[in-house]
């Protein structure tokens, strides 16, 4: 299998291929509003939202079981095989549910179909985010720096799904958009993955997995390896990257979809403070790409969590003034950017090469779905008992990720 040449296509195909799959990813809560009255009709509000969020947690539950088979695929078969599987499945699962009928016409088969679609999708981007992660890193000599191009494609993707539902409210309006028109934002999967694949599909593999693969005397099974020697970086990096992830969606999906639900802000102002929150985290993306080649990683990490957690202890105030929402929304989203970058090559650096794609991805998606996903669904169910405790909990999976991180050293 030929080289690639690292340059200015590589790196637009990695980023490319990681930010359609991350509009796949996050086009089921931007939209969650809308599919909750397809699939979870209630005539609570809040109600319907809790119901999105649990099916939205659902999802990542798959994503582990594709950490495993992709990141499985990575370190055996190649970073690249893994790739064109994981972006063909996630756009696959998406489309699928723009065509699902609504429970007022399919019923409980409705509700399950939606939730096989998204078990679907979670597994494919269960193995996207550490195959594009490591075949990145393990093709540029400035590994923390170019992070930066493979972790802005999770702004952009929310940007692009927060976008496209936006352009559809001011185009087809509030009524035709929650009716049917928010199909049209999942049917265009279709055409991203296939832009995807035209970028993926003339990668070569990656110049230091090839060479690791050469000097092996031994192969080894990579999952063995990672949860049997490497365990205590496994643990550190589920940790890190599950409190990361929690803020992540108390800043774009929780504060705007609860602050809709309560009536303090509307539909299209909702989706303006999604894309606020996605263009800060891409600068925040940008810039602690920088400082984490000049400084470390550690130094980022550290000062994005203090800012997730005087985020959390503002829920009150957040949720009772749609300018304070709106403000927490964008320190919440250059927090996340600021942590995200060294996030990705903190990972990468935890494991050797020949076990590091099933490590990172295992690492971020057992954090991300044990921890992340569940968080708006957790802290929708506290909020009757105290919005100060929602907060809390969030404040403490914050104050636990940036620990692990300041205190562990890899002994490698």
């Amino acid at each position: 299998m030929a080289q690639p040449k690292v340059g200015a296509g590589l790196v637009a195909g990695v980023a490319a291929g990681t930010l359609l799959e991350w509009y796949d990813a996050f086009l089921f809560v931007v939209a969650a509003s809308y599919v909750g009255a397809a699939f979870f009709p209630s005539k609570n509000p809040l109600t319907e939202l809790a119901n999105v969020f649990l099916t939205f947690a659902l999802g990542y539950f798959a994503r582990p079981i594709g950490a495993l088979l992709f990141g499985y695929i990575g370190d055996r078969y190649g970073r690249r095989e893994a790739m064109l599987w994981t972006l063909t499945l996630a756009g696959l699962g998406t489309a699928l549910i723009g065509v699902v009928p609504p429970y007022s016409v399919w019923g409980a088969a409705a509700i399950v179909t939606v939730v096989v679609l998204r078990l679907l999708q979670g597994l494919a981007l269960g193995g996207e985010w550490g195959s594009a992660v490591n075949y990145l890193f393990e093709n540029v000599n400035r590994k923390r720096l170019y992070m930066l191009f493979v972790q802005s494609g999770v702004p952009l993707g929310l940007l692009l799904a927060a976008g496209v539902m936006l352009a559809l409210t001011a185009v087809l309006g509030t009524a035709a958009t929650s009716a049917w028109g928010w199909r049209i934002a999942f049917l265009l999967s279709i055409i991203i993955v296939v832009i995807g694949l035209l970028f993926r599909i003339s990668f070569g593999e990656t110049f230091e997995y090839l060479e690791a693969r050469r000097s092996a005397t031994r192969i080894e099974n990579p999952i063995g390896g990672v949860f049997l020697k490497h365990w205590a970086s496994l643990i550190v990096g589920i940790f890190l990257a599950g409190a990361a992830g929690a803020v992540f969606y108390y800043g774009n999906t929780f504060l705007p979809n609860v602050a809709n639900a309560l009536g303090l802000v509307t539909a299209a102002q909702k989706f303006s403070v999604i894309i606020l929150f996605a263009v800060l985290d891409l600068i925040g993306i940008v810039v602690s790409g920088f400082i984490a080649e000049r400084l470390g990683n550690v130094v980022p990490i550290t000062v994005g969590f203090v800012m997730f957690i005087i985020a959390a202890l503002l829920i009150e105030q957040g949720l009772s003034s749609a300018a304070v929402m709106t403000a927490l929304a964008a320190l919440t989203g250059i927090a996340h950017g600021i942590v995200y970058t060294p996030e990705a090559a903190y990972l990468a650096e935890l494991f050797p090469t020949l076990e590091r794609n099933t490590g990172v991805s295992s690492a971020y998606q057992i954090g991300n779905t044990v921890i992340a996903s569940t968080a708006p669904y957790v802290m929708t169910a506290i909020l009757p008992y105290g919005r100060f405790w929602a907060g809390a909990y969030l404040a403490l999976l914050a104050v636990i990720g940036l620990a692990g991180v300041v205190a562990y050293r890899p002994r490698r």
